[in-house]
């Protein structure tokens, strides 16, 4: 019994290695820092967070991805952008957060379009495509979500590159970044072992 939950420890955690050595190996190339190394494109799809942190405050992560949003606007390379996220009630939106922190800092609200379907990466994904309409896109969100979001929109046919926002300090937000580690591999389990279920 012993060795057999040893396997299954080996096994468990070998495949999570596997997974995010393959996702960050295949995307790494389209994860750019640089914004004057985008191709440019029509659209940018910038992904949802909570604008607040549980203990209170602002969240960074909200706050970088609408700064960079913003400066793909601004910079032309983007015209417009698709602000994805979740809505639990009327208290808790965060694609209307995102368009409020946007429209605030001089952006006009005409080119931006409000998605608040955008649960999990893939439904983000999977409605920028099959209800937006659009196949070519620039994603906006940190360096740590940058590589799973780019896998997904690769695997869903999307000719995309992802645009990181600032990161904060890693050390302050380490579980967050576990985390990944499991969205990544279960990333994996959704397009290639179960797909018919994550669409």
């Amino acid at each position: 019994m012993l060795k057999t939950i040893k396997w299954l420890v080996v096994s468990v955690l070998s495949f999570i290695v596997i997974c995010n050595v393959w996702i960050v190996g295949t995307t790494y190339h389209g994860v750019i820092e640089d914004s004057r190394e985008l191709r440019g494109a029509e659209v940018g799809l910038v992904f949802g967070t909570s604008q607040h942190q549980v203990k209170g405050g602002s969240n960074p992560f909200f706050l970088h991805r609408v700064e960079s949003a913003k400066q793909l606007l601004q910079t032309g390379k983007v015209e417009k952008l698709i602000l994805s996220g979740s809505k639990d009630s009327i208290y808790y939106d965060e694609a209307e957060a995102m368009k409020a922190a946007l429209i605030q800092q001089g952006i006009n609200a005409e080119v931006l379009l409000l998605d608040k379907h955008g649960n999990r990466t893939i439904e983000s994904l999977t409605r920028f495509r099959d209800v937006y309409g659009y196949n070519q896109c620039i994603l906006i969100t940190q360096e740590y979500h940058a590589y799973r979001s780019l896998f997904i929109a690769n695997r869903l046919g999307l000719d995309a590159q992802c645009y990181i926002a600032e990161t904060p300090d890693r050390r302050a937000h380490v579980w967050a970044l576990l985390r990944e580690l499991l969205a990544r591999t279960k990333a994996v389990i959704d397009l290639y072992i179960l797909p018919e279920k994550s669409t």
